[in-house]
């Protein structure tokens, strides 16, 4: 149809025909919806030569056809050009800004048009309200979206419910959710557009369950509820955590047919993905009639969220294989699904097909990057992308500053923590507690109290993280009693709060004092965690406390539900070995899901040593030997054990033994802080 009203138009000129204003409006509306600009620039040359850009309606649509073109300065000549412009000409160029995103442009027009013209009343209408509020909702202007909000009201246009929904999508992208409710409630008349523009605004601000009270009360009203309406209201329910109610949303969408669509079918597997029920999540996927990037990306971040890879590398392919462009979120879910599994070849494919689009540089991107590195210890990997970021940002940092803290490198912790300080970019939590945590790893008391007092200065020391952070630092330089006074300064204790006390009781020989917490932990409400339960053990096994320690152990596991981990394991064996349950120490180890762990075998060759068993000690040392060929300890250990019994031709044989396997004894170190 486009093309045969343009073969008319160059026949109609062929045989002599004069265009009129008609034609060339008919014209421009052709290569409007087939966004042919070459076309476009030839009219827009003839309108030119025929005087005719003073016709407002053709100014208007050379002004639409540039935008739709992304020919945005081309759009404002247009509008420059013309010597009396009317309403249309004005909407049309502050319609052009507010779509491109160009939200400063926007206003600045809008401006214009209040200060410049005497009858700007009249040029002003619905479609002017919404266009600059969409500009002020961009700009997160509140100050000048009242006022403008008031102004619509004063001129009659309070009722219309085009620039009610405008509005309330203003108020609620503001963070003034209660306004737009306001706005909402002194509707009379409410069209479906008004009811989808209040509860997308509840979603936005994370209300879950007022988004869903309004898809009930919408029903009752007598709307039914359509595709932009059941995808808030999936969206709610992951808001408010709540999978039943989700699947009660995705049954009804079935009944209506919107589920197949594709903006709640995208929904719907961004849902169950973080339900991590990737079962109904694929099934959701299949389901959709048309499939774009977006609902590509859902279901990788879905993969991601449930680390498999392989599914996820599936997915990505197929998205090239639909001749899809991957955008930063699609590498994003890739990254993260590598990270919970830390698959390094993949990554470095993942890493590499950035690199060829040209994403690396991509913040988001550079993020993921350094923080997957930074987990698997591959800190050069993860400096160098780091330094790929065009723009770094503090999420980069602590990143990069949480990702030397893991690996021990406490001075290069520091030393980013302190550029970041040269730089004026004011640190956040995570950046605190990565960087007191590399000082807790080398018990650095001095620079520990000189970060807790910058902690101070930025407001943070009553931070979770910050926090629990220091308690730890303190704990580690064995410095108890400032553990506690940042505890009981601490307005809100999370179960990580509670943990960092009780582990420093632990580790530093307070046993009491930690299981007494650990009561009036549970006494507050707060659930205990795995690691609440090491340093329980890590307490009993410190004191002595057996029967304590077996009923600790077998609370965690049959009333709490929580699977016992290898630190546990071992906290039993140093328990009962320490306490002369040699063997009942050994029955423990090969009952446990840990035999292959040398920890555990290294933690009972000790206890063994302590008491002089060289029967069990002999078994244990032959287990670290062939899990660990290479570590010394165990052949010092059970020399020592031998030569504590004087059988020195069996100290001779490990001696020789060690010679033979190239095991050397590490020298032992202590260092001092300057």
């Amino acid at each position: 149809m486009n093309d045969l009203a343009l073969s008319d138009f160059i026949r109609m000129q062929r045989v002599g025909v004069d265009p009129n204003k008609v034609t060339f409006s008919v014209l421009l509306g052709v290569c409007c919806k087939s966004e042919n600009i070459d076309v476009g620039i030839n009219l827009h040359c003839l309108i030119l030569r025929k005087g005719l850009l003073r016709e407002h309606f053709l100014s208007s649509g050379l002004i639409t056809l540039y935008s739709k073109a992304d020919c945005v300065n081309e759009a404002r000549k247009v509008f420059d050009e013309i010597l009396e412009r009317d309403a249309v000409s004005w909407n049309s160029i502050i319609a052009v800004y507010s779509q491109k995103g160009l939200y400063v442009e926007a206003v600045s027009v809008f401006s214009t048009l209040l200060n410049n013209d005497t009858d700007w009343k009249f040029m002003v209408n619905d479609f002017t309200f919404a266009t600059i509020f969409k500009a002020c909702a961009g700009l997160t202007s509140i100050k000048f979206g009242k006022s403008l909000h008031n102004c619509a009201i004063k001129m009659g246009f309070d009722s219309d419910v085009f620039v009610a929904g405008s509005a309330i999508d203003m108020y609620s992208k503001c963070g003034s959710l209660g306004i737009a409710r306001q706005v909402f409630d002194r509707m009379e008349k409410r069209d479906l557009v008004l009811w989808n523009s209040m509860i997308t605004g509840c979603v936005h601000n994370h209300y879950g369950w007022e988004a869903i009270e309004l898809f009930q009360l919408l029903q009752l009203e007598g709307f039914a509820p359509n595709e932009t309406t059941f995808a808030c209201a999936l969206k709610a329910s992951s808001l408010v955590e709540d999978s039943f109610l989700g699947r009660c949303f995705h049954a009804k969408a079935l009944t209506t047919g919107s589920s197949s669509t594709l903006f709640v079918g995208t929904t719907l597997v961004d849902m169950y993905s973080k339900y991590f029920d990737m079962e109904h999540a694929e099934r959701a996927f299949q389901d959709m009639r048309i499939k774009n990037l977006a609902s590509f990306n859902a279901l990788i971040t879905g993969y991601g969220l449930t680390g498999r890879y392989e599914k996820a590398l599936g997915t990505f392919k197929e998205l090239l294989y639909e001749k899809l462009r991957p955008d930063s979120f699609t590498f994003v879910g890739l990254l993260s699904s590598c990270s919970v599994t830390e698959i390094l070849n993949e990554a470095a494919q993942v890493h590499a097909c950035a690199l060829k689009i040209g994403l690396e540089s991509d913040l988001i991107v550079g993020n993921s990057l350094v923080s997957f590195y930074a987990r698997c210890a591959l800190m050069e990997s993860a400096l160098n992308s780091f330094r790929s970021i065009a723009s770094p940002n503090i999420v980069s940092w602590a990143g990069l500053i949480s990702g030397f803290a893991q690996v021990g490198d406490s001075e290069k912790a520091l030393s980013c923590f302190c550029k970041l300080h040269e730089l004026s970019v004011g640190p956040d939590e995570f950046c605190f507690s990565s960087v007191i945590k590399a000082l807790a790893n080398c018990a650095s008391s001095t620079q520990g109290r000189h970060l807790h007092a910058h902690a101070i200065k930025m407001g943070l020391e009553f931070s979770l993280y910050v926090g629990s952070a220091l308690i730890d630092m303190y704990a580690k330089c064995g410095v108890v009693e400032d553990s506690y006074k940042v505890f009981d300064k601490m307005p809100e204790k999370s179960v990580v709060t509670w943990n960092s006390l009780i582990v420093a009781n632990a580790q530093n020989g307070y046993s009491n004092k930690a299981l007494l917490l650990f009561q009036e932990m549970v006494h507050c409400g707060v659930v205990p965690s795995s690691i609440t339960f090491t340093g329980v053990l890590l307490a009993c096994s410190h004191a002595g406390l057996v029967e304590d320690g077996k009923e600790y152990y077998n609370c965690m596991i049959s009333y709490y539900k929580i699977s016992p981990s290898v630190e546990h394991c071992t906290c039993m064996v140093e328990l009962l070995g320490r306490s002369g349950y040699i063997n009942d120490a050994e029955s423990f180890l090969l009952s446990s899901p840990f035999v292959s762990e040398p920890s555990l075998w290294g933690s009972l060759l000790t206890s063994c040593e302590f008491h002089k068993n060289v029967e069990v000690a002999v078994r244990a040392a032959e287990q670290c030997m062939r899990l660990e060929p290479h570590d010394s300890a165990a052949y010092v250990t059970l020399s020592n054990i031998y030569a504590s019994k004087q059988l020195w031709h069996e100290v001779k044989r490990i001696r020789d033994l060690m010679i033979e396997m190239g095991v050397k004894k590490e020298p032992g170190c202590s260092w001092v802080e300057v």
